[in-house]
């Protein structure tokens, strides 16, 4: 008995021993040395990873203009690009690039009290019979007495008394005073699109998309279309025996070393031209000669 009253005991001492040396090195270490913190983590900003002793972007990243910005292969086409590959859509838009169009029509809570209308990246709110559109484009409320009036959306009394038809914002009253026509902001200066975006007219609005040469994403803190870089996309004619400068908006080719053409098809140099060449330098040069 004595014998496994001492066992017993020699157990219990090994077993407190042990969990001693995993418990005690977890209080004793200080918190300060538990975690190893970046003191420069706080200055950097999404896509940095080195500060010192210059700045470097992460893998997906590129640096313009001293600020690294993201790099999606495939353009956000209606959102702009906030991580490698990486979209994050404008309202209305969903999808991987951001070129699927939200039935907001379809959804759960729909946005119209009575009926509704799904347009691209938007939506549009219309009343029942005896209704017309509340002034937040969204409700309906009981109509006023003007059914002889024959207004397509809805109608308001004027400070005179006089009743005349209404229509919502980015439609007019057409010559018959009952229809509403879409009022074309591209036409005008009531857009707000910038230099490198196109204003693309839709029913009641417009929606602004980059040109040609640009993509939708962050620059300076700010959303605008900037500089779509071909080359970096492969998205480029060049031949392979040429490089690919970007541009502004734009690329060139330039064919290598040892190598003549346009850049979009170039040919090794030798003495003779071949027969492509010597018909291409023809073309050329009546496209240049003087009249």
């Amino acid at each position: 008995m004595m014998f496994k009253s001492y066992m017993k005991g020699h157990i219990y001492q090994h077993f407190v021993i042990i969990g001693l040396l995993f418990v005690v090195p977890d209080i004793a270490v200080p918190n300060r040395l538990k975690t190893k913190t970046d003191p420069l983590a706080k200055q950097r900003k999404p896509g940095v990873c080195a500060l010192e002793p210059s700045m470097s972007c992460c893998y997906g990243w590129r640096n313009i203009n001293g600020v690294c910005q993201p790099i999606c292969k495939r353009p956000c086409e209606n959102g702009f690009c906030v991580g490698p590959d990486r979209c994050s859509c404008m309202e209305g838009y969903k999808g991987k690039d951001c070129n699927a169009d939200v039935n907001e029509c379809g959804l759960p809570i729909r946005p119209c009290s009575q009926r509704c209308m799904n347009t691209l990246g938007s939506y549009r709110c219309f009343c029942n019979h005896g209704y017309t559109l509340d002034t937040d484009g969204k409700s309906c409320i009981k109509k006023l007495n003007c059914t002889s009036l024959r207004c397509q959306f809805g109608c308001q009394i004027e400070r005179d008394g006089e009743m005349s038809c209404l229509c919502p914002p980015g439609l007019y009253l057409a010559p018959d005073n009952r229809t509403c026509k879409d009022i074309n902001e591209c036409d005008g200066h009531s857009h707000t699109c910038t230099e490198h975006q196109s204003c693309r007219n839709t029913f009641g609005s417009f929606i602004c998309v980059c040109k040609d040469g640009y993509v939708l994403g962050t620059l300076q803190d700010a959303i605008t279309c900037r500089d779509k870089d071909e080359c970096l996309t492969g998205n480029h004619r060049c031949s392979h025996q040429a490089s690919c400068v970007n541009t502004e908006g734009s690329y060139t080719c330039q064919c290598e070393k040892g190598y003549t053409g346009d850049g979009f098809r170039c040919w090794k140099r030798s003495n003779r031209l071949p027969w492509a060449a010597m018909y291409f330098q023809y073309k050329r040069a009546k496209q240049i000669r003087p009249v």
